[in-house]
């Protein structure tokens, strides 16, 4: 008799490319149902072992859940056909099986991979490995017994919900302390965890750390042996309560309605969130596991087939995915290679570690700052103004005390990271080591002349003639800025815009210049998702890139609102919140300054001169203007949040001094503005003034191949704008929710209606769309296929 260790997915001589990640599409998922089966039969076997690899498994194949397929292809993509089994049935057959199976998990066992873990008789896992049930993330609830089982075997409901409803990851030690995981197996090997060692030694140390769990698991499969009948390690054989505890079970739904009261509305982006608390209800107020999972799965499959907010969400999962994929090919040379080994937890020589150099300690710096000091690198922060300087080391260190605090980091950590890592100077041209920085990033003010005299320098300071020297300006040209460099470093320069603040803003634009290199660009990329953990989007050159030159528009429609006496400023900003974007604009500009967008506007020769009230040089007969924003700041100092006033008040005892009040002396001012009143506006005309400028701007951006596709505009704005994800980003939602004539019919209203404003002036791909007949989406996917048949 003998243990039988089944892999989870068939071995990579397949026709199928292995997949590390194990994802339990049809072919993997059939050639479990024909192993298990095998297994089960053989008289020879006494146990089984089910095992990943590197990974368990993160989950279902996301690719069957498409968001743009049909509900009956969508159907019949997860319920494949009698032959091949679902989730569902592999997770009976584990359940069902008379010879024990025991999960031996290392990596993540992640949605589906999780949800047969449960399903296993007993679970033994690596210190390292992770387990969740991240599903809601993408609009859906766990569908293979995942909310009925997670509660039966931890009985513990508000722990189950907190895990399901908010997707996340747990450690193996917490899950053991539920009762979920029997054992824990503390691995012996150096940095198996960390995914930039070299190749080899990281495929050696997963080895390893994969033989030490199977040996433990082999122990309890010989142990689950000596046992008659595995009826009690099933699941499905568990109750949360007792049958006759109705104390416990009131208890349980009290704690459910809390969990409810607490999540967004289902009209926000909660559905999936909402369903998941019923479908964990069911585990303990229906009269048997078999009820239980019947409102699981309809739950599940309504979420599939008929939510929109779940089919955007599953858009942004995969836009997100396709942003940042990577040609690892151009991570090439000493600096690349540098960057790629620093995290190696076996290395205690500080010359291996990246030097980095942030110029500029404002807000802005001391966030890029921390950002680079977490990944593990050296960073001196330079600013010529000692008291800025200062200002930015206590901004770092409140940062880093503040993640102790929240428990992010160890006080050792945070010691570290202030004591050793960190450095200033206020001249990096005679400090000993800004010369040898790898990696050099500008976050200064938004000056060319400043910015070009930087680069200029750092031209003549740095000796790596293959560091890294990188911009972090939000409007201003690159190509500009590189051109203070000598032409032999140009191609090492790029943007890398971050989002305020750095430290908590997941979104970077990493911005090409006309001589910036592909291998630059990977690397960048590389910098950006895999130290620093963000999310990269590489976007071309022009003024305000991508984010910010479609936000012209959405801010510049709610002031002409106000100005033609549409709305209050409350009310525009209502408006756009109950669409649902975080934040409406008059508020988000409060939050970032009214005085930047003043600066810029100045900057561009736009704004009147405060002496004589001329028009700006640039401010061309018949552009359409409105000098209300540029006054509220020159006339009222209203800046925003920071001075306390902006488009609202704010008081340093109401919400942290945070919370937008009402401003009756903005009323006033906004009044004497309003000289052709047109009446008040529907949320809908607000919604439409404010986007349908913005989306047509990222049609153009698209034409002018500043984007390289659709999607790539979508994840800027859910991550760097407050663009709910459930709406799947601006681009998708034009596509799916407005609809492509609609949307040209009313662009050519406005334009009409509203003369000299360009970004209603329809843009040529628009009209292209519309006249195929097709989708942005669509036209894109056709683009692409073209491109592959040459």
């Amino acid at each position: 008799m003998s243990v039988r260790i089944i892999q989870i997915q068939p071995d990579a001589s397949s026709s199928a490319v292995r997949n590390p990640l194990n994802p339990l599409g049809r072919q993997t998922r059939l050639f479990l149902h024909k192993s298990l089966l095998e297994a089960i039969q053989d008289p020879l076997v006494s146990s089984i072992i089910l095992y990943g690899g590197s990974n368990f498994s993160a989950g279902a194949d996301i690719q069957e859940f498409s968001s743009k397929a049909s509900a009956s292809d969508t159907r019949k993509n997860v319920e494949s056909s009698p032959s091949i089994p679902t989730l569902t049935d592999l997770g009976n057959q584990i359940s069902s099986s008379p010879k024990p199976v025991v999960a031996a998990i290392t990596g993540v066992a992640l949605g589906g991979g999780c949800e047969l873990a449960l399903a296993c008789h007993f679970r033994v896992a690596s210190e390292r490995a992770r387990m969740g049930l991240p599903e809601v993330k993408i609009g859906l609830i766990p569908g293979a017994g995942g909310t009925q089982r997670l509660p039966r075997i931890c009985k513990d409901i508000s722990w189950a919900l907190d895990v399901i409803v908010s997707g996340r990851m747990i450690g193996m030690e917490e899950a053991k302390l539920k009762g979920v995981i029997d054992e824990v197996v503390a691995v012996s090997t150096m940095a198996v965890n960390d995914k930039n060692l070299h190749r080899h030694d990281h495929g050696k140390q997963v080895q390893e750390e994969g033989e030490q769990v199977l040996k433990v698991a082999q122990k309890w499969a010989k142990f689950a042996e000596l046992m008659q009948d595995m009826a009690y390690r099933r699941a499905c054989n568990l109750n949360v309560f007792a049958l006759d505890d109705e104390p416990g079970k009131m208890r349980a739904q009290r704690i459910c309605e809390q969990v409810e009261r607490k999540l967004p509305s289902k009209e926000r982006g909660g559905e999936a969130k909402h369903a998941a608390v019923e479908a964990v209800r069911a585990s303990f107020n229906t009269n048997s596991y078999e009820e239980g999972m019947k409102v699981e799965s309809r739950l599940f499959w309504d979420l599939l087939l008929n939510s929109a907010q779940g089919r955007g969400m599953r858009h942004a999962f995969f836009a997100e995915r396709s942003a940042q994929k990577n040609n690892a090919k151009l991570l090439v040379g000493p600096v690349a290679e540098l960057f790629m080994n620093s995290k190696s937890k076996t290395r205690s020589n500080n010359n291996t570690t990246p030097l980095v150099g942030v110029i500029g300690a404002g807000t802005m710096g001391a966030g890029i700052a921390v950002c680079f000091l977490k990944a593990g690198c050296q960073v001196i922060l330079v600013d010529n103004d000692q008291k800025g300087l200062d200002r930015g080391v206590k901004t770092i260190s409140h940062i880093v005390k503040q993640d102790v605090a929240k428990h992010r980091m160890s006080s050792q950590q945070a010691e570290t990271i202030l004591t050793k890592n960190l450095s200033c100077t206020t001249d990096m041209v005679t400090h000993k080591d800004f010369c040898n920085c790898v990696l050099v990033i500008e976050a200064v003010f938004e000056n060319l002349q400043v910015k070009q005299a930087i680069f200029s320098t750092l031209d003549r300071v740095i000796r790596n003639p293959h560091a890294l020297l990188l911009s972090n300006t939000s409007t201003l040209s690159i190509d500009l800025i590189a051109s203070a460099l000598s032409v032999s470093r140009r191609p090492y320069c790029a943007g890398m815009h971050f989002f305020s603040p750095a430290h908590v803003m997941k979104l970077v634009e990493i911005v090409v210049s006309s001589t910036s290199s592909p291998e630059t660009i990977a690397l960048v990329q590389f910098i950006t998702s895999k130290m620093l953990g963000k999310i990269g989007v590489t976007v071309g050159n022009c003024p305000g890139f991508v984010g910010n030159r479609m936000i012209h528009p959405y801010s510049s429609e709610a002031v002409f609102v106000l100005e033609e006496g549409g709305a209050t400023v409350p009310e525009v900003d209502m408006a756009l919140y109950k669409f649902g974007i975080a934040m409406g604009p008059l508020s988000m500009g409060d939050l970032a300054g009214n005085d930047i967008g003043y600066l810029i506007a100045k900057s561009k020769g736009l704004t009147r001169d405060p002496k004589t009230g001329k028009p700006g040089p640039n401010r061309k007969p018949g552009l359409r203007y409105s000098d209300m924003a540029d006054d509220l700041v020159v006339k009222l100092g209203r800046v925003g949040m920071k001075a306390q006033k902006g488009w609202y008040d704010y008081n340093p005892k109401v919400g942290k001094g945070r919370k937008p009040i009402p401003s009756k002396e903005v009323e006033k001012f906004i009044s004497e503005y309003i000289k052709h009143p047109r009446g008040k506006y529907t949320q809908q005309e607000i919604v439409e003034r404010c986007l349908f400028g913005l989306v047509n701007e990222g049609f153009k951006i698209l034409e002018e191949k500043i984007a390289q596709k659709p999607s790539d505009i979508d994840v800027i704005y859910i991550y760097g704008y407050g663009w709910p994800a459930y709406k799947g980003g601006p681009m998708y939602w034009i596509d799916n929710e407005v609809g492509l004539a609609y949307f040209l019919e009313r662009l050519e209203q406005m334009h009409r209606t509203f003369p000299g404003t360009s970004y209603y002036e329809p843009s040529k791909l628009l009209r292209k769309c519309v006249t195929l007949g097709i989708t942005l989406e669509e036209y894109y996917k056709r683009q692409s296929s073209n491109k592959s048949k040459l």
